[in-house]
């Protein structure tokens, strides 16, 4: 709310201020223009009555003659040589030529007397020290207000900020998956409508993912009962084990039932909701197996471990699962190398697989994240897969608040990197 508040204060007093100057500009212009003729014509009419005085008198005694005359102008009149005066020489020039002057310091006049060498010397006027207290006046009293309006902006904000946080709270349990969260506010509020919004894309959300769910089960049963049948009379079908046909025919029923499972793990993890059970995990025995066993199913294959971390903070089933669908891609693509390097770096930890295969076009690289989107086959070593396995990967690294990066390996080929930060521990230790 201090945010908030402090940057809605700041418009508010800024469009005050831009008001008043505006408003003072205008006043100042007017007041400056009227108050200096009205000066002006004051010192004129003073001066004429001083020189109807003095008339008759020598110039040598003016100054003395003019303090035993009682003017009462409301403000102190002496007369002194204009040579004597502490004013510049421009100053000077200025008054010699019959301008009116003013020092603004000591908020005084001068003006020439006639063609003689005095200067008449009008000040302090008490008008302008008026002015200037009340300018000093105006300012606290800016200030003031500027400071006052500060209350109705509280209390005008107030409600408006509790209201947001509801709709705040609402949207991070939203957000961690409790889908039944809803913002309830008075009827009269400003923000009803963007409440009532909230609930129906809540309710929509919520119902969206559930009939998801719902026929994703019903699919996943509905397949598999057909599956047990098909492997059941197969079974019962007098075709030699090692036939050909039957094995092909198990192979078919193998994927399926292995597309299923992927079917439904791809759904699990796309729920918001997913836990996570957090270890601190040491990687290395099982990567080095992972790639043992790569290296005997893909003799032609070197395959390289770079470890800079020893451990990492994540699901252990869920980071396996995402580690191994990278090493098998990879080694289905790669040529000759396949390199596989752990590290960590400003709080985030990295697992990146360099491959020296065809590698992936720049426009791939983000559509190849998505559900069975398979890229060229015929780059592939073999037939096979779903185009699930990346997508599951992108979901686990969601799920760890991570991401998934493709670029060119220096190998050649493709190079996918998990990121992710580092979590915290909420279970002991385990290995993948």
């Amino acid at each position: 709310m201090r945010k908030l508040f402090i940057q809605f204060y700041l418009l508010l007093i800024v469009s005050f201020l831009l008001a008043v100057m505006l408003a003072g500009l205008v006043y100042k212009q007017v007041a400056e223009k009227t108050g200096d003729r009205a000066l002006a014509d004051l010192l004129k009419t003073s001066l004429t009555l001083i020189e109807y005085k003095l008339d008759g008198i020598p110039q040598a005694q003016w100054p003395a003659a003019l303090r035993t005359l009682d003017h009462d102008l409301g403000f102190n009149v002496s007369m002194q040589r204009m040579e004597e005066l502490p004013i510049d020489s421009a100053t000077l020039h200025a008054l010699r030529a019959g301008d009116i002057v003013m020092l603004e310091d000591d908020y005084t006049f001068l003006q020439r007397v006639g063609t003689s060498p005095y200067a008449l010397v009008a000040g302090p006027m008490s008008y302008l020290v008026f002015l200037h207290e009340l300018r000093w006046f105006d300012y606290a009293l800016l200030a003031l207000i500027g400071l006052s309006l500060a209350i109705p902006v509280l209390l005008w904000m107030r409600p408006h900020w509790n209201e947001l946080m509801q709709l705040e709270r609402s949207a991070k349990q939203l957000s961690e998956g409790e889908f039944s969260a809803r913002v309830q506010l008075p009827p009269r509020s400003g923000l009803q409508p963007l409440a009532q919004g909230f609930n129906r894309m809540a309710g929509n959300v919520e119902r969206l993912l559930e009939s998801k769910q719902t026929l994703i089960n019903a699919v996943a049963h509905e397949l598999r009962t057909p599956l047990a049948r098909l492997r059941y009379r197969l079974a019962l079908l007098d075709i030699d084990a090692a036939s050909p046909a039957h094995a092909g025919i198990e192979r078919d029923l193998n994927s399926v039932g292995a597309l299923i499972d992927e079917l439904l793990l791809h759904a699990r993890l796309s729920r918001p909701d997913l836990p996570l059970q957090l270890q601190e995990l040491q990687p290395q025995a099982w990567l080095q197996q992972r790639l043992d066993d790569i290296t005997e199913l893909y003799p032609e294959l070197r395959c390289s471990l770079q470890l800079e971390q020893a451990s990492v903070t994540a699901d252990s089933v869920l980071l396996a699962r995402a580690m191994d669908n990278l090493i098998g891609n990879a080694a289905r693509y790669a040529r000759k190398q396949l390199r596989v390097h752990l590290y960590a770096a400003d709080g985030w930890q990295y697992f990146r697989v360099e491959d020296d295969g065809p590698g992936i076009a720049p426009d791939d690289r983000l559509r190849v994240l998505e559900p069975f989107v398979r890229l060229d086959p015929s780059r592939d070593r073999a037939e096979g897969g779903h185009g699930l396995g990346l997508a599951i990967v992108q979901q686990i690294m969601l799920a760890h608040q991570g991401r998934v990066e493709i670029d060119d390996s220096p190998l050649g080929g493709a190079a996918f990197t998990l990121c992710w930060p580092q979590l915290q521990v909420v279970t002991s230790a385990n290995k993948p």
